[in-house]
Formats: C-alpha cells, structure tokens, sequence
C-alpha cells in the first residue's frame, strides 16, 4: 500500500536559490528508504517538507493520500521527524517529560503520559535515563531520546535526518541496531553509506536537488564511478574489500 507519494515537488529558498527540482518518488507502508546525497544536495529540505515545516515552492507531497498541511489530518496520519540535532527536540526538565510532551498535548491524562513515555524509553534500550535532564546525556543517548519523543505519537512515517552524525562509533552501532528493530515506516536522509547498506531497503540519491538515481541496496552503493559523479564515496565496508 502506498503511503507516500512526492510528485514534482520543487523548493527554492528567498525565491532565488533552488534547493529541490522537480522530485517525484512513492513509499510504499512499511519500506526502509534512504535518501543519499552529499551536502548541499537537498536532503535536509526534502525531509523538512516531508513533515510539514516547510512550504513547497511548487507541487505536492501526500501521506495516505492526504496533502501534507491539511489541517484534518490525525495525528497518527502525518510524518513524524528526528532532527539532525537532538538538542532541537529536547528541552524539559527531564527525558520522560520530553518523550511525553506531544502526547500530552493531545489530552493524555499526567499519569498516562509518563507510563507512555516509559513504554517508548523502554523501546529504545533508555529507560533508565527517564528522570535524568537531557544536557546530562551523551549524543546517543540523546539522540534515542528523540527517537522515542516522535515514535511515541504513532506517525504513519518516520523521518530521520542524519541520524549518526556526530556520534562516536558505539553510539552509532546502537542506532543502526535500534532503527533495524523499528516496525515503521522510514525515510533515513544521510551521506552515511555502510549506515544504508545495513538498513538495507531502496536508496534514492540525490544530487543538486534532483533524484540522480534510485536502487535497492546494494544497487548503485556498489558503483564507485557513480558515486563520484554526484559527490560521494564507496561505502568503507566496500571500499576496504577492493584492490589497491
């Protein structure tokens, strides 16, 4: 069943600088896709459309049909995002207070709210960080916070951009870990290539705002020549595997 659709979405930021051209591609309910590209390609504004905190310049983007921004949309029918920046979603006295804090904002009772924040810490391995204030995690442990603050409202779609930037090799493990066990439908934007390859799924590529390609892992990943046109590199558990 389809669950996204983007057709010939174009983005230009201050009406002069063209961030996406024309991007047309459908996900369909419980898909893993990546959207690769290097910096600059337009990934970030994709993802930002996607959820609704931006305005397309010209096009459309549906979720069950539905265009993003109708206001008649259920909670559980939009897309939920993980920011790059964990900091950007986290800001209460303490990690269950942020994990319940859109939920609580749709008429959960106090009591409810926090066991429901418990459940979604518990998902992501982060219960025991509950009462602990967000400034005293490390980047991991924040960044599964934030994870648990959007899969708490249900979206029919999860978005995440960047999601193991900045992390240091363990906490990075534990996020690709984390997000394999996921039961969701996601849209991972990343320039993390072996991150895609252990997703698996299908990867969009993008390059100077439009879709350079599409495959299924490991597809195009595999293709060095390719890569290198649209400003990106073998993935290292590939690279490490050919001759000098």
């Amino acid at each position: 069943m389809e669950l996204l659709r983007v057709d010939h979405l174009c983005h230009t930021y201050d009406n002069q600088i063209p961030s996406l051209r024309d991007v047309s591609f459908s996900v369909a309910a419980g898909d893993r896709v990546g959207i690769a590209g290097a910096n600059g390609s337009g990934k970030s504004t994709l993802l930002e459309l996607i959820a609704g905190c931006m305005k397309p310049s010209s096009g459309n983007i549906l979720i069950k049909g539905t265009p993003v921004g109708d206001t008649t949309q259920g909670v559980r029918s939009r897309a939920g995002m993980v920011f790059q920046e964990p900091d950007n979603q986290l800001f209460m006295p303490t990690l269950w207070e942020d994990v319940a804090f859109g939920v609580m904002h749709t008429g959960v009772a106090p009591q409810q709210g926090r066991e429901q924040a418990l459940q979604f810490l518990r998902a992501v391995e982060a219960e025991h960080l509950a009462e602990r204030p967000p400034y005293k995690l490390s980047g991991g442990e924040k960044q599964r916070a934030a994870i648990a603050s959007v899969l708490i409202m249900e979206p029919a779609l999860v978005l995440l951009d960047e999601p193991t930037a900045s992390l240091d090799p363990r906490a990075r493990k534990h996020i690709i870990r984390l997000l394999k066990t996921l039961d969701c439908t996601l849209l991972v934007a990343s320039h993390d290539l072996d991150m895609m390859l252990d997703l698996g799924g299908r990867v969009i590529f993008l390059y100077e705002g439009r879709i350079a390609a599409q495959s299924t892992t490991p597809g195009l990943l595999k293709d060095q020549a390719f890569l290198q046109r649209i400003g990106l590199e073998l993935p290292l558990s590939i690279a490490e595997t050919q001759p000098l």
